[in-house]
């Protein structure tokens, strides 16, 4: 009898420490699971990085293209050979030895590439014939969520001759093309959405945003190129120009899905070896 009460309360003191180290186990998970929940919060809820040249909105050191302005329209201050804004995005003219330099046009500002060598320029403060803008994101592998370009306007606007366009290229190979297709309509060969913001007229900045132009593809640069007609070669109205003026991209979305998994993972495998035990 006695040997059946001390198994008794052997057994019953087994399996109360068995349960208390269930019960640690599943607080330390739960905690686990605390501390990744947080942490995937605090990432999925940080701000995109951005910058924008009409707001003056974290220029970084590339606020001096944002005015002041000259009477011909042109920032009086040029940079080279690129520059950072405030949160990571780096703009670097081309080809190498030309400037940077912000322009205002219909209350509008831009900025494009000024400088007369190597190659002549055509039109300051836009990207024209032979040059190009490289546009690189704040992390490798961000996704863009939005760009916008201006200065884009429809034939006989400005004696432009053509309907404007301006060609977006990133360095995994993808590639778009934004054509002025109205007064306040212009196309993404990609997809997305186009939105006017000032019209291509006269008394107008043609500037457009496209949004989610490559969905959610990730890449770290993109070049901006006018899309140009080889036949008139410099004549610039019978080519494409335009200019750069905001962006937008957020840090590639598997991150925070990562977290998750590792989490899930983790947790099964202390459940697994709590029922073992």
């Amino acid at each position: 009898m006695k040997l059946n009460k001390q198994f008794t309360a052997t057994a019953i003191s087994l399996t109360v420490s068995n349960l208390a180290k269930e019960m640690m186990n599943y607080k330390k998970s739960f905690a686990f699971i605390g501390l990744i929940t947080s942490s995937a919060l605090a990432l999925s809820s940080n701000p995109a990085q951005a910058f924008n040249f009409n707001t003056s909105t974290d220029l970084g050191s590339c606020s001096a293209l944002a005015g002041p302005f000259t009477s011909s329209g042109l920032s009086s201050t040029t940079i080279k050979p690129n520059c950072k804004t405030a949160d990571g995005f780096t703009i670097t003219p081309n080809p190498e030895g030309k400037e940077l330099q912000g322009k205002k046009v219909g209350g509008i500002v831009g900025v494009g590439v000024s400088g007369k060598k190597p190659v002549r320029d055509v039109v300051g403060g836009e990207i024209d014939y032979g040059e190009s803008i490289v546009l690189t994101l704040p992390n490798p592998g961000d996704v863009l969520k939005s760009i916008g370009l201006s200065f884009l306007y429809r034939p006989g606007v400005f004696a432009d001759q053509v309907w404007e366009a301006a060609r977006i290229t990133t360095n995994t190979g993808l590639e778009g093309i934004l054509k002025v297709t109205g007064k306040d309509t212009a196309s993404w060969s990609l997809g997305g959405t186009v939105t006017n913001l000032s019209p291509s007229k006269g008394n107008g900045g043609g500037y457009y945003d496209i949004t989610n132009p490559f969905a959610n593809a990730r890449f770290d640069f993109l070049t901006l190129t006018p899309v140009t007609y080889d036949s008139v070669a410099y004549n610039s109205s019978a080519n494409s120009d335009f200019a750069l003026s905001h962006a937008t991209a957020v840090p590639e979305p598997t991150a925070i899905a990562g977290l998750g998994l590792v989490g899930g993972l983790l947790l099964a495998t202390r459940r697994r070896k709590a029922i073992q035990s």
